[in-house]
């Protein structure tokens, strides 16, 4: 019997964001994680409405044409009709990953059924068999992942078949099974020789589905800025987190007293979602203890630490199994990785990641970003471009505060350098885990990078990153997040924009260190060499050299525009125009936009006033950024007022002259766009 199919969209998918962040505390790799290759089938919101009056005339795209290719991407569309989804298989498609939630379904509550695949960016049919089946919401998203959201509001006892699949033939099938009452809310006794039980394992499908779980979690529409003071602020969302409360022992219940308690940082960020998609879906996890690496060497790991092991304790805020689970994520894991992590060598099998091709598939959601110097990404939605709008690439990360954030993909946030000295940098992806019977018992093992390309459903392992040099890997990510010829002056104005994010992320690390002194605290102690950048305590929480560091190549990256419109004159030159005038164009709308005081920011000076900067004003105070970072200094001198200016009038507060003499030692670090390597005592210090 064919069910209704309504095209209303989902409640779950919705997300999170703001702009520029760093987890500088503990490694000096960095990783993110992709949310999301999606499609949408509504206009998409403009990144930022400072891009809406580029002028027209001097656009690389004839006016009513369209500037960018689709040829590759389906079209959004309404969800497939039931019928579409055929028969049930007699053999289930591993490419197809299907979710019922809550894992107990019972009659009169909620169920969401969630279909979705890696293996063609076309959704898929849904259909319910069976005696008088309920009626259902569909709601389908195309992409990587091919995501389809089936919701029942409130079914009655009974059970049934899901069949799905695509142009009338089927792809998999399940059992839908709906209990008369509503299961007590009591989790699963702790057993003392595992975290908990596996029941599932790793296929192309549930990778599809996580994928899935990623993006629904972290959608948010183009331009949105969102935060969150923790990871628990998210998955206690029903409107965003898929599984929520799906084993029903009221396990994301927004208070932490009663629900689990998830604060990581940029390393344990990956980790974190990985695990709790696994513990929701009684899949294998584990993880390896990995050096950080030495000044040529990257870092090398050890064994491979499973949830198949007896747990290091229980919280005993939490009864059973969510005791044993709030203690794995809050020590185990949290204690147990870094940033070392994520950048482990291209070729290394013993590791938590494997790198991935850059496509649209390998920059699925739930693949990291491991960068060269420092912090940990979390990919989360790749929006197509809508109109004159370009593509846009998502990801979070957490800080060391415990916050979230949402962050585009650019060159002044991803940084990029191929040296093999520095580790593996890039995209990479969670290595598939099998469990296997040896030696008496059971065991958690990772697929090799091998295995991993000869894999049903995967293949997708690529040392295609190693050899890029920082030109050809921008390069590369921009005609994947924008395919075809982009608008030039369109594509120069979102760097711009991305740069306004970032100077005003920038002024919330500096009165957070302000924040320190009027609580009564005292100077901050500067670590010496490379330890400015990993450390702890209050040089981390407070001082800004990883941020600035950063700040000053997005800088770069906006001023140096016109040499990446001139390296690739078919992605942005028309037929028949001339670079010349481009790039005359280029430079009159940026002085405009840059001088604009629509786009200037504020930050708060010492006395209480408030001092409002241009770009401009930030880009002609370079040199003084190369030394900002020291949060013993008053915010005047660490945004660069001149000495003798109004503006520095209200200064109260000077680091120390022996920090002083550090820091002018350091400078050339900044100056050059240079991180040390790890253990670089630095230039000596007069």
């Amino acid at each position: 019997m064919t069910v209704a199919v309504s095209d209303r969209p989902s409640r779950c998918a919705h997300a999170l964001g703001r702009f520029l962040g760093l987890c500088l505390p503990v490694g000096v790799g960095s990783v993110l994680t992709v949310l999301g290759c999606d499609r949408v089938a509504s206009p998409t919101p403009r990144i930022d409405e400072t891009a809406a009056d580029v002028p027209k005339a001097a656009s690389t795209a004839d006016a009513g044409s369209e500037p960018h290719s689709r040829s590759s991407r389906a079209e959004p569309s309404a969800p497939p009709a039931a019928a579409d989804a055929g028969q049930c298989p007699s053999t289930t498609d591993d490419a197809v990953g299907i979710l019922v939630t809550p894992a107990r379904p019972a009659a009169g509550e909620p169920v969401t059924i969630v279909v979705a695949t890696l293996a063609d960016e076309r959704s898929l049919a849904v259909r319910i068999d069976g005696d008088g089946p309920p009626t259902v919401r569909v709601s389908a998203q195309g992409g990587v992942p091919a995501t389809t959201l089936a919701t029942i509001d409130a079914p009655r006892a009974g059970a049934w078949t899901i069949v799905v699949g695509r142009d009338g033939k089927g792809s998999a099938c399940a059992k839908l099974e709906v209990a008369a009452r509503k299961p007590a809310a009591r989790p699963r006794p702790a057993a003392g020789d595992r975290i908990w039980p596996i029941s599932r394992r790793w296929n192309a499908g549930e990778e599809a589905l996580y994928s899935s779980w990623v993006r629904a979690l972290f959608h948010a529409p183009r331009g949105e800025e969102l935060a969150r003071k923790a990871l628990h602020e998210v998955t206690s969302d029903r409107a965003r987190n898929l599984l929520y409360d799906h084993l029903g022992w009221n396990e994301d219940a927004a208070d932490t007293k009663v629900g689990l308690h998830l604060r990581p940082d940029c390393a344990d960020a990956p980790y974190f979602l990985r695990a709790y998609f696994a513990w929701k879906r009684g899949l294998p996890f584990g993880f390896r203890g990995c050096s950080r690496g030495a000044p040529g060497k990257a870092p090398r790991c050890g064994k491979l630490r499973s949830v198949l092991a007896a747990p290091d304790g229980v919280d005993p805020s939490k009864p059973a199994e969510l005791g044993v689970v709030q203690k794995y994520f809050r020590r185990t894991l949290a204690w147990g990785v870094h940033t070392g992590n994520g950048r482990t060598a291209f070729g290394d099998d013993a590791t938590d990641f494997y790198p991935v091709g850059l496509d649209r598939r390998g920059l699925r959601p739930g693949t990291i970003y491991a960068d060269p110097y420092g912090h940990v990404f979390v990919l989360v939605e790749l929006m197509d471009p809508s109109g004159d709008d370009p593509g846009v690439l998502y990801a979070i990360d957490g800080q060391p505060d415990g916050s979230i954030t949402r962050k585009r993909f650019w060159e002044g946030n991803f940084l990029w350098n191929p040296d093999p000295g520095l580790g593996g940098s890039g995209f990479k992806a969670f290595r598939p885990l099998d469990v296997v019977h040896r030696d008496g018992q059971d065991i958690i093992v990772a697929a090799s990078d091998a295995d991993i390309a000869k894999r049903p459903g995967y293949g997708d392992v690529s040392s295609e990153q190693r050899d890029l040099d920082a030109a050809r890997f921008y390069d590369k990510m921009d005609g994947l997040v924008t395919p075809g010829q982009r608008d030039g002056l369109r594509a120069q104005a979102e760097a711009i924009a991305a740069l306004l994010e970032a100077a005003k992320v920038r002024v919330t690390s500096v009165d957070n260190g302000e924040g320190h002194f009027r609580g009564g605290g005292g100077t901050i102690t500067m670590p010496a060499g490379w330890s400015i950048f990993e450390t702890t305590g209050a040089w981390e929480n407070f001082a800004t050299p990883a941020r600035d560091l950063r700040l000053l190549i997005a800088i770069d990256v906006v001023v140096g525009f016109d040499a990446k419109v001139s390296r690739n004159p078919t992605a942005y030159l028309r037929e028949g125009a001339s670079m010349d005038e481009l790039i005359a164009a280029l430079r009159v709308d940026r002085e405009r936009r840059l001088a604009d005081p629509d786009l200037a920011f504020v930050y708060t000076r010492s006395d209480g006033s408030k001092q409002r900067l241009t770009l401009a004003d930030l880009i002609a105070r370079v040199p003084a950024f190369e030394v900002g970072y020291n949060p013993n200094d008053c915010p005047e001198v660490r945004w660069g007022a001149a000495v003798g200016s109004p503006e520095a009038s209200t200064c109260r507060r000077r680091m120390p002259p022996d920090q002083a003499r550090k820091m002018k030692a350091y400078r050339v670090w900044f100056r050059e766009r240079r991180r040390p390597a790890r253990g670089d005592a630095g230039p000596p210090v007069e």
